[in-house]
């Protein structure tokens, strides 16, 4: 602690210097003044923990002093000293705020027990301070997080976009993002046991070049990074970086992780396109297996070959998959692989990617949990080293039809529905649960669908984005609120699924025109 004496008598002031570092080591002096104007000065320079001051001196006495210091906010600890048992100094000092007092002539116990109590207050009081810290650390992270899932699950609505990323306090003036998706697998007891914190030290530390860098669980075992740059990211130095992650956290935690990488994006807008593309390529660990980081345009190199197999070919398959049509779907697997048989020129490298393509697309719609949830599509078959064995059209063929009876036996083994309205269904389900904290990651795991997959068909569907489906269904419930009862603001503002009341009320603004005060001050009188 950082001690500064006040008195306008040096010898008690250098006796003080001498019992203090003799019986109170946990103190360093750091100076001293000799009345009360020289005091205040040195204080405010120096700042210390805890002053001792005389009373009584020339120019300003102590108790002027400490009122000066106080209204210039100085949060010093201060222990008054005086020869006088005069009632008024005390209370004054204890208006000031002062707690302790020392009679002269200082004795080395009482003034050894008084400094330890306010040694003792000082630390209370920057515990008290932490927790506040701590708390404030919480709750911003926490609406950094909410908003965080908005952008990663919009379009490209813009002018929201902005929004929600000013809200979680990301800068997007002239800079550029980029989205990675991690996923843990196998056992992930461990992870359970000492929780994100130490992965989430290990990505700021690989990704510590970048200027900001966000990241949160998503869904289940997977975790979410936003990574942001004043200027341009170099992909390959992204990827490098990433790679580095996944072997530190498999060397000091003993974590095996695939990662999905989505590519730079220049505009905030495109930062929900990059987390899109981590998420699809991370899809195809069924394919490169698992502990693999799987870069966006690798995916793209492989997909963007010819395609013998039409789109309406693969439509007509996912129909049947969702009607677990067995017999549809065998024909269907005929009707591509008599297709294949006229392309004279393909080889067996050619068949087998062409097999991938046909898997992607049987699966695309499954979320992870399926896939992982069953031995044989898992491990077995949704492999390159599976694959690999057939060489022929007649056994991929047979091994494809495979395939498929085992994706529709799953089906039927878990009560997976026939092909229903998804969307309709969703909506119901937001429409009960919006004051929840509904993600596109809890909507797909729920209704047994790929969030990739959701994201893309509710915007098909409906034209607009969930998150701007959700935000309108939480600020019609609110209206309802604002109307039919005397809640107030922050009130309703949790009753519909908001942590933060300023982001509710600029949203409510946005789609009313008004904020909620003015909404039902506005209210004509029934």
């Amino acid at each position: 602690m950082r001690l500064v004496l006040v008195d306008d008598e040096k010898g008690i002031v250098d006796g003080l210097k001498i019992m203090i570092s003799r019986y109170i080591p946990e103190c360093e002096i750091v100076g001293a003044a000799y009345n009360g104007l020289e005091g205040f000065k040195l204080i405010q320079k120096l700042q210390p923990d805890i002053v001792i001051t005389d009373i009584r001196m020339p120019q300003s006495d102590g108790l002027d002093m400490i009122k000066m210091l106080k209204d210039a906010g100085t949060k010093t600890k201060f222990i008054l000293l005086s020869g006088y048992a005069d009632f008024e100094y005390a209370r004054r000092g204890i208006q000031l705020g002062v707690q302790f007092y020392i009679n002269k002539p200082v004795e080395e116990e009482e003034l050894r027990d008084c400094v330890i109590q306010v040694m003792g207050a000082i630390r209370a009081d920057r515990a008290k301070l932490r927790e506040v810290d701590e708390l404030k650390q919480e709750v911003h992270s926490r609406m950094q997080e909410s908003a965080l899932r908005d952008v990663l699950d919009l379009s490209s609505d813009n002018t929201l976009m902005e929004e929600l990323l000013r809200h979680a306090g990301i800068p997007t003036a002239g800079a550029s993002f980029a989205c990675v998706l991690l996923e843990f697998d196998g056992n992930v007891d461990a992870l359970k046991e000492f929780g994100l914190q130490p992965v989430f030290h290990h990505i700021d530390r690989a990704l510590g070049q970048y200027r900001g860098v966000y990241r949160f669980r998503y869904s289940g075992a997977q975790v979410a990074v936003v990574v942001t740059q004043g200027g341009a990211i170099g992909y390959a130095d992204l990827v490098r970086s990433v790679q580095r992650l996944k072997e530190e956290i498999y060397r000091e935690l003993k974590l095996s992780m695939s990662v999905g990488i989505g590519t730079i994006q220049k505009q905030a807008a495109g930062i929900s396109q990059s987390f899109e593309e981590a998420r699809y390529a991370l899809s195809f660990k069924v394919i490169k297996g698992a502990d693999t980081v799987i870069p966006f345009p690798e995916i793209t190199n492989l997909t963007g070959r010819r395609h013998p197999v039409s789109e309406e070919m693969i439509t007509r398959l996912e129909a049947g998959l969702d009607n677990m049509d067995e017999m549809e779907c065998v024909g269907i697997i005929g009707e591509i692989f008599r297709g294949m048989e006229a392309e004279p020129s393909m080889g067996p490298a050619d068949l087998q990617l062409q097999c991938l393509n046909i898997l992607l697309s049987s699966v695309r719609k499954m979320s992870f949990q399926q896939l992982q949830q069953n031995d044989f599509l898992g491990r077995h078959i949704l492999s390159l080293e599976g694959i690999s064995r057939f060489r022929t059209l007649v056994s991929l063929e047979e091994w494809m039809v495979q395939v498929i009876r085992r994706i529709i036996a799953f089906k039927l083994e878990h009560n997976i529905p026939k092909k229903k309205d998804i969307i309709s269904e969703v909506k119901e389900y937001v429409s009960t649960h919006y004051n929840e904290p509904i993600t596109l990651a809890d909507l797909a795991a729920r209704f047994f669908i790929s969030p990739y997959y959701l994201s893309q068909f509710f915007k098909q569907k409906t034209g607009d984005t969930y998150v701007n489906f959700l935000t309108q269904i939480r600020i019609g419930k609110a209206k309802e609120l604002l109307e039919k009862t005397d809640l107030k603001v922050y009130e309703i503002c949790q009753l519909v699924g908001y942590s933060d009341t300023q982001h509710f009320a600029r949203l409510f603004e946005k789609l009313t025109g008004c904020k909620p005060r003015e909404y039902r001050k506005n209210l004509p009188n029934v």
